[in-house]
Order: C-alpha cells, then structure tokens, then sequence
C-alpha cells in the first residue's frame, strides 16, 4: 500500500472518529461544538498518520484502538495549534483556511477548548492502548523539555538580534516545538508493538529526520506559498520579527537542508516495511 493509499483509507476514519467521539464525550454541547471546531477544520492528520504507518509498518494490526490513540495524538496536536494562534503567542487570524479558534468564539472560549483538548487527547492514548508508557512518553514530548520549552524558546528568539545567528540555538528551538510531538508519534507506535531494537533505532531516526525537516518545510511555505494554498497567513515570519534556520541561512540553503533529510530519513527506514513511510516525505516536494 502506498502512502496516497494509506492516508485515503485512515484519514476519513480519523475524521469520522474526532467527530462522533467529540460530540459523545463532551457533555456540555456547545463547549463540545468549540473544542470540535479546531479539531474538525481540517489538516493532514499527519501525526496520527505517522502513529499508525509505523504500527503497520512494524506489522502491528489496526483496530478501533490504535484508532482511538491515533486521534488522542490529533487532539493534543489541535491543542497546541489552537494556543499557538492566539494573540500572546502568533496572534494568527487563519488556520487551516478557517478563522482561528480565539477569532471565532473568544480569547478565554479557545483557551478552554486547548485546556481540555490535551488531557483528553491524554486520556484517549491511555484508555485505548492500556499501555501505561504512551501518557508518560507524550507527556514528556509535550512538556518543558520538549514541545512547550521550545515554543518558550521561539517566544524568547522574536525580535532577538542575539540568537538570530545562533544555529544551535534556532535548530533546538525548532526541534523542541515540531520535532518532539512528531518523534513520539513515531515511538509510541514502537513502543505499542514491543518492536524490535534495530527497528526501533531505525524508525526513532527517521522520525528525527521527519521532524526536523518539518520545520524547515513549514518555514518554506512561509515565504514560497501563498495565504489561499497554505491556509493561514504567510509571509509573517520576517514581518513579525521571527528567527528561524530560513531567516539564517536562506531559502537556497533550507531546500539543500531539506532535500538531504529526506534521504537520511528514508534510509532509516532499513530495519523496517517502508513503504508507507517513505511516502510521507513527498510532502514536502511542493517547496523544493
């Protein structure tokens, strides 16, 4: 199965089971309508995606609870888009070519929606995989050493002339706050399938390749796509005074990074079925 073919069969049902879930475990129906509308604008699902072709990939059978812990991975990943676009953080007005969640219903509403979008997302990796590493393993890749600490350290490079040609200090940044939840997607699926060591090191590296080059593709778009083809606004990095790998060292040079992370990350990809994997790094052919 291709990767195309991958992401036609799970993704509808990563829709489908955001859906209905959300509006069944929510009690309250209109703060469950605010929580389901960041979740439900779309997007490439791509780290439940990834969470699921690694299981696959390690021949471990897909079920109604890799897809439940699959989707636990989307809700804490909408939580950290929803918090991320508000006006202390990005102050974004678009996401996903639908208004921001703080736009639509409110500052304090779209906090709320994110507060409870992460523990839920939490609970449903726990309750469906009654593994109990998978919460511990999110946790830490969420928290102050990983996803949390480096949007801490995006904050602190805005507008910073100090870090702004420090390469060690924007490529920790942007591992922290992209690479950490994409590796764990990856890792937990190890983890859930007790692979084995060489399978495992092979696919930590190219979640680590994966996540990496994520960043640098998603700093691309910013400059080479426009607002209606991306989503949200573009173009804003350099207006707002963002510091990033593009900002130092160009548009030629981030595609030259980009186009060898690709290779390294599929050469990782040895010890197991990559197929499905190899696939997701054509994503990132539309900015090369």
């Amino acid at each position: 199965m291709t990767f195309k073919e991958f992401a036609q069969t799970w993704t509808p049902q990563i829709d489908h089971y955001l859906q209905t879930e959300l509006a069944a475990e929510v009690t309250d129906r209109d703060f469950g309508e605010i929580m389901a509308y960041s979740v439900l604008a779309g997007g490439k699902r791509l780290r439940p995606l990834l969470f699921l072709a690694s299981l696959a990939a390690l021949n471990y059978p897909l079920d109604a609870h890799t897809l439940r812990a699959a989707c636990g991975i989307e809700l804490i990943h909408t939580y950290s888009l929803i918090h991320d676009d508000l006006p202390a953080m990005d102050n974004d007005d678009y996401r996903r070519g639908h208004l921001t969640s703080h736009k639509r219903w409110g500052e304090a509403q779209a906090i709320l929606a994110g507060d409870a979008l992460l523990p839920l997302g939490i609970e449903w990796l726990g309750s469906a995989t009654h593994n109990a590493m998978l919460p511990v393993m999110m946790a830490r890749a969420i928290g102050p050493n990983g996803m949390a600490g480096g949007q801490y350290l995006d904050i602190d490079a805005t507008n910073n002339a100090t870090v702004a040609t420090d390469g060690a200090y924007l490529e920790r940044m942007e591992w922290l706050k992209t690479g950490c939840l994409i590796q764990v997607s990856v890792e937990m699926a190890a983890e859930l399938a007790e692979s084995t060591p060489e399978a495992r090191r092979g696919l930590v590296t190219f979640a680590k390749k994966f996540g990496r080059a994520y960043q640098i593709y998603d700093d691309l778009v910013d400059v080479v796509e426009t607002s209606s083809t991306a989503g949200k606004k573009t173009h804003k990095d350099e207006a707002t005074g963002k510091n990033n790998t593009l900002t130092l060292t160009g548009i030629a040079r981030s595609r030259e990074r980009l186009t060898a992370l690709m290779a390294e990350a599929k050469d990782a990809l040895a010890p197991v079925n990559q197929r499905v994997l190899a696939g997701f790094l054509d994503l990132f052919r539309q900015v090369l």
